[in-house]
């Protein structure tokens, strides 16, 4: 027998004594790992329509300080008093000492217990508008609604990872007047909602609408589908959970699979004018708000609107499985551009709309992108100047609709109907599903996925359609594939403008046709106009009394306003609308004999 078995048995005794002794008394046992829970209430007064009050208290703290992120910021609220006018922050009943202020959004709290309360209200007092219905707080006497990024105080998520520290569990109390509903991106109807998983990210990708609203639900293949519903709208409750069930289906029937196992959606009829509508997509939640009156072209507008959000469960931004990263605005034009396009797509596979209808839509995205005095920048500049102009964020949606559209022709012709632009969004999740791996993709890996979809020897096509050669490239590809573009003559403009700004105010272009004499002549979208040889331009209707006795071809000195610098250019007054038809050759033919 060796030596050495003589010694076993007394060393692992001595290990597992030093276990007992050093790891709380049993043996092989680990410090239990550090984790947090969080609750928060919810309370509505009906007499204060300004604000509503939140509590939030943080439990199970084991560090000296704690790192709290105090809104999202998605909102782009410059000063959290904007937000957040009153906050209190204590332990053990006293108000908390010593707080540093990091930032406006981040405050590191000094700890001297387990748990701190965090007493706060919120201000409700922003509109609807294009950049605030997803983002901030909005209240009316019938409901509440808000983002979740940009109202739940919570530990900051670079403090969670820096600490190993796990949330274990996020739960949200609504106290809301007796009659209202609790509708959120993690259940309809009750009071006290459980975040599941209990992660910051799953906090903050979630909507809540409080108020007298409509509830349904619904399977479709698995996927649990919540729609919920404010307001009477003019068309009923069951034909838009109709679009709804039809958009998902399309959808589906391209890539095969939900991302998520759920999805919500909250309408809000709110607006008044019959064209008013916006509406945005966040993870597995969509807030779509529309008028509270249309007509059947606006049905057909808003169904469309729906098949776009829809398409964004998809195609969106760091959460879908296709996402771009939120800060990467040189991909916009992928992000919303080709769910333009798809939108109109999916609405003929679902029926919706024939081929001839999907032409007329893109005919409109043509001209769109035709007119558009930034029409020969790449795509990705374009995109980069998405959030402060204009015509930039007009032309990342028409002039990407349309590349896809182009792109989704040229393929079925090349591969002799086999493959579509589809293969290339089923390539791109294939390698770089967000849902997987967290990735977000680049501009490189879009083009490497298209250039292996369309081939070699076409690539350079995409490479015209997204640059300055768009008009140049897109006539031909549509003469391969059996259509026709053709120009046609519209209604009669003055200084060729297609749309001014809106009434009230300074008499502004919005949109100039690019084969009109003013527009050679330098006007472009975003002038003010002041004058007509000499005599003041009052209102756009203004214009036509001014030039009535002026013959049509004599050109006349107009004076207006850019940048803050009054110019003059010298052109005629009259011109006519160039507009567009898209067709298929046989019927061009048909007109032809």
């Amino acid at each position: 027998m060796k030596p050495i078995n003589l010694y076993l048995p007394l060393f692992m005794v001595f290990f597992i004594v030093l276990n007992y002794v050093y790891l709380d008394g049993a043996p092989f046992k680990k410090k239990d790992a550090k984790s947090l829970n969080i609750d928060y209430k919810i309370s509505v007064d009906l007499e204060n329509k300004e604000k509503f009050s939140v509590k939030a208290v943080i439990s199970g703290i084991q560090t000296e300080s704690l790192l709290l992120r105090m809104t999202a910021n998605y909102g782009r609220v410059e000063k959290l008093d904007d937000l957040i006018p009153d906050i209190t922050i204590s332990s053990n009943g006293s108000e908390i000492c010593g707080i540093e202020k990091i930032n406006e959004f981040l405050w590191e709290i000094p700890i001297n217990s387990s748990e701190i309360e965090i007493d706060y209200s919120i201000n409700t007092r922003f509109p609807y508008s294009s950049l605030n219905m997803v983002r901030l707080p909005y209240r009316d006497e019938n409901h509440i609604y808000f983002p979740a990024s940009s109202v739940f105080i919570h530990p900051d998520e670079w403090y969670l990872e820096e600490n190993s520290i796990k949330i274990e569990k996020i739960g949200i109390r609504f106290a809301p007047p007796p009659e209202w509903v609790v509708a959120t991106s993690w259940g309809t109807g009750s009071r006290m909602i459980h975040v599941e998983p209990p992660e910051i990210n799953n906090l903050n990708s979630g909507l809540i609408g409080l108020g007298i609203y409509r509830t349904y639900s619904t399977r479709i293949k698995g996927l649990i589908l919540e729609t919920v519903f404010l307001g009477k709208g003019p068309a009923p409750d069951a034909d838009f959970n109709q679009v709804i069930i039809e958009a998902l289906n399309a959808s589906y029937k391209i890539f095969q699979f939900f991302p998520c196992n759920r999805f919500f959606v909250l309408f809000h009829f709110i607006f008044e004018r019959p064209g008013q509508g916006s509406g945005n997509f966040l993870e597995w939640s969509s807030c779509l708000n529309y008028s509270r009156r249309f007509n059947d072209p606006r049905w057909l507008d808003k169904k469309s609107h729906i098949f776009h959000e829809i398409f964004h469960f998809w195609n969106g931004t760091e959460g879908p499985p296709l996402s771009r990263a939120q800060d990467d605005y040189s991909l916009i034009w992928f992000t919303e551009g080709i769910t333009r396009y798809y939108q109109y797509k999916n609405m003929v596979a679902a029926g919706i709309i024939n081929e001839n209808e999907l032409f007329n839509f893109m005919t409109g995205q043509f001209a769109t992108t035709y007119h558009n005095s930034l029409r020969e920048l790449n795509l990705d500049e374009i995109s980069r100047q998405y959030y402060f102009n204009k015509d930039a964020f007009e032309l990342t949606y028409s002039k990407g609709c349309c590349v896809a559209f182009a792109l989704d022709l040229l393929i079925k012709k090349v591969s002799l109907g086999q493959k579509s632009f589809d293969d290339i969004l089923k390539l791109m999740i294939k390698r770089y599903n967000y849902k997987d791996n967290g990735h977000t993709y680049s501009h490189e890996e879009v083009e490497e996925t298209i250039k292996e979809v369309l081939g070699d020897n076409y690539f350079p096509s995409y490479k015209k359609l997204y640059g300055k050669d768009f008009v140049l490239e897109f006539y031909p590809i549509l003469d391969k594939a059996g259509l026709s573009i053709q120009k046609k003559k519209g209604r009669r403009l003055y200084f060729g403008i297609l749309n001014f700004g809106p009434p009230g105010g300074p008499v502004k272009v919005l949109s100039v046709d690019r084969e009109s004499p003013a527009y050679a002549a330098g006007l472009r979208s975003g002038d003010i106009l002041l004058e007509i040889n000499g005599k003041k331009i009052k209102s756009p209707a203004s214009i036509k009394e001014l030039v009535k006795h002026i013959p049509e071809n004599e050109p006349v000195k107009l004076t207006l306003e850019r940048d803050d610098k009054k110019l003059k250019i010298t052109t005629p007054w009259n011109s006519y609308a160039t507009e567009f038809v898209i067709n298929r050759e046989e019927e061009n033919l048909k007109d032809k004999l």
